[in-house]
């Protein structure tokens, strides 16, 4: 038996209070006493809207009631949502990887077609102060079977529905509701997980059936006693001058073998709320429940590591490419904005597809790795900005005036009408500095020029020409600044690409990564690369990366060697390649028609 005072209530109780201004649920406005809010689309969330452009799980608030400061964090949205204030305006898009910003006072949330005005209000209340005795507890280890048919089967329906969800926010939600449809004395149910680094607690759910409730009565000393010593306990409490019970509570703590992830707390404001059937089914489900949290804590702590190597691996491309510094983010970006976009659609071509959460993750692994095959391609081409290097092009024109002193030492009887002049070796250094550029194209006149200085050389070196044969292939260059050799070597990266991604152990769910990044050249004509497969043998997320890719190619306006065009020219371009066949045409219209205006629009764009 042990007996604490803690206090209930300050002076005045801080509440958040959340109210819709404008869209479908216009006038909905709730308090929230209690730590964690979340706003969504499913039955389970505390303020539930009914706004189609809201996820199910869209956000959630966590507040800090003593310090009147609360937190919104974007979790599951499909359209993020945008949080503005008097020092605040930043758009939240957390596609799988939750965003958060501090807030303070009021602000405002747009969420899909909806706005909702978030605040802080009081209310004068007493502080009585709240013995609490603990009255009874049990041991998780020891915990026998039930014997109760009716008890089995609600634990077999619980675990079972609960197997079914794949991320934490879902299971949480199913299991405070059941609860609270179970235990219909309970007033307030929350979910505390453990950091067993810091040795510290954050509340991730909360659920009460009125919309106030009171800060939690036990605090982390009596979580971290339930962990240590794997017991669940039920306690009772009273207010100071009262004799009779005013409430109960229960902590349960949430372990397995591998882990120790957290408790239960639950409370009732009866005596009499939390009988002995109800602890056990508290306790008996607590079970159920750490299995369930554990599989998606480790989900999502996977999908954070493996994010956080995808980034590394990210940064080091981008170190040794400045020129394309930030092209595989915004790819990843526009892509998901595609899936998204072909979600809503309408159109027939895309009737039959859906995006999960995991294919959304396959497709963002793969677009922000699908130039990963360039770290080992050599840097000089990687930056190579003019169709001839640097030290290519001094050689040239050294070669150049090694040829003019030549000529020009001949004595008169030795110089014929073939023999250039100085005039004609000034045309070919004027011809070879300006061709030589990324953006210049050999005219008529530049190819005959090109073409006699090839044929040009000198009684002493009679096999070496003024200009050698790999040099006039990359004069000659039509578009971009690789030769055939080059490019050749460029096209690898594909390949290389999908080598090293199939040496990764994929979790099965994100198994399509390398195959994605390996397609992400090809064309529906049948002219990419590295195979050339055409029509239905590329998967519609290779394809999404192709347009994306290409768009951002056009338009990122970051490597030299090219020319920035603006969105209305990469869209003629995109359409153009459409046309012939090479893109899909859907993808590319819906690209153009939906995702372009949300990339162009300064409210949307991170």
């Amino acid at each position: 038996m042990s007996l604490a005072y803690v206090w209930v209530y300050s002076e005045s109780i801080a509440m958040l209070q959340l109210e819709v201004i404008y869209g479908r649920d216009a006038g909905k406005c709730m308090n929230f006493h209690q730590s964690v809010v979340h706003i969504g689309a499913d039955p389970g969330n505390d303020f539930q809207m009914t706004d189609p452009e809201i996820s199910e799980y869209h956000g959630r608030f966590t507040c800090n009631h003593e310090a009147s400061h609360y937190a919104y964090c974007d979790l599951q949205s499909d359209h993020g949502t945008r949080v503005r204030s008097s020092n605040v305006d930043v758009r939240l898009f957390s596609q799988q990887l939750a965003q958060s910003v501090a807030l303070a006072g009021e602000c405002m949330l747009f969420l899909g077609q909806s706005m909702v005005r978030c605040t802080y209000a009081f209310e004068p209340s007493e502080s009585p102060k709240r013995p609490v005795q603990q009255i009874k507890s049990v041991s998780i280890q020891e915990l026998t079977a039930p014997d109760d048919v009716e008890m089995l089967s609600f634990l077999l329906e619980t675990a079972t529905a609960l197997t079914t969800k794949t991320t934490h926010q879902p299971v949480m939600s199913y299991l405070t509701l059941t609860l609270l449809q179970r235990l219909p004395q309970v007033t307030h149910i929350a979910i505390w997980r453990h950091d067993s680094f810091r040795d510290s607690f954050m509340c991730l759910y909360e659920r009460t059936r009125q919309y106030r409730t009171s800060p939690s009565t036990l605090g982390e000393d009596d979580f971290r006693e339930a962990i240590l010593a794997k017991k669940a306990s039920l306690y009772g409490f009273t207010n100071e001058n009262e004799s009779d019970d005013c409430g109960c509570a229960v902590i349960v703590p949430l372990v397995t073998q591998n882990q120790e992830l957290g408790v239960i707390m639950v409370e009732s404001n009866t005596p009499d709320g939390i009988d002995n059937h109800a602890f056990d089914i508290l306790v008996r489900v607590s079970c159920v429940a750490a299995s369930a949290l554990e599989r998606t804590f480790i989900n999502a702590d996977l999908s954070t590591v493996f994010d956080g190597f995808i980034r590394s691996i990210i940064a080091v491309m981008d170190a040794r490419d400045p020129a394309s510094a930030g092209h595989s983010m915004r790819v990843a970006k526009y892509a998901l904005y595609t899936a998204q976009a072909i979600q809503t659609s309408q159109e027939p071509a895309f009737k039959n597809i859906t995006f999960s959460n995991n294919h959304l993750d396959e497709l963002r692994f793969a677009s922000l790795l699908h130039d990963i095959g360039k770290v080992v391609l050599r840097r000089e081409i990687l930056l190579k900005s003019a169709k001839l290097l640097p030290n290519e092009l001094q050689h040239l024109l050294e070669r150049i005036d090694l040829f003019e002193a030549w000529f020009t030492s001949l004595p008169p009887e030795k110089r014929n009408e073939k023999t250039p002049s100085p005039h004609r070796f000034e045309q070919y250094r004027e011809m070879v500095t300006r061709v030589v550029q990324a953006q210049q194209k050999a005219t008529p006149a530049d190819r005959e020029l090109i073409d006699e200085m090839s044929r040009t050389t000198i009684p002493p070196c009679p096999t070496l020409p003024l200009l050698k044969p790999q040099e006039c292939e990359s004069l000659l260059i039509e578009r971009g600044t690789l030769n055939r050799e080059e490019l050749k070597e460029i096209k690898r990266h594909a390949l290389i690409s999908w080598q090293y991604l199939t040496q990764i152990a994929w979790p099965q769910r994100w198994a399509n990564v390398p195959i994605f990044v390996l397609q992400h050249h090809e064309k529906l004509n049948g002219t990419g690369y590295p195979y050339g497969i055409s029509g239905d043998q590329i998967y519609i997320q290779s394809r999404i990366i192709t347009v994306c890719d290409i768009f951002d190619a056009l338009t990122g306006g970051d490597r030299l060697y090219k020319t920035r065009h603006s969105f209305g020219e990469a869209a003629e371009i995109l359409l153009a390649e459409a046309k012939s066949g090479a893109l899909d045409s859907n993808i590319v219209n819906l690209f153009i028609e939906r995702v372009i205006p949300q990339i162009a629009d300064p409210e949307l764009a991170d």
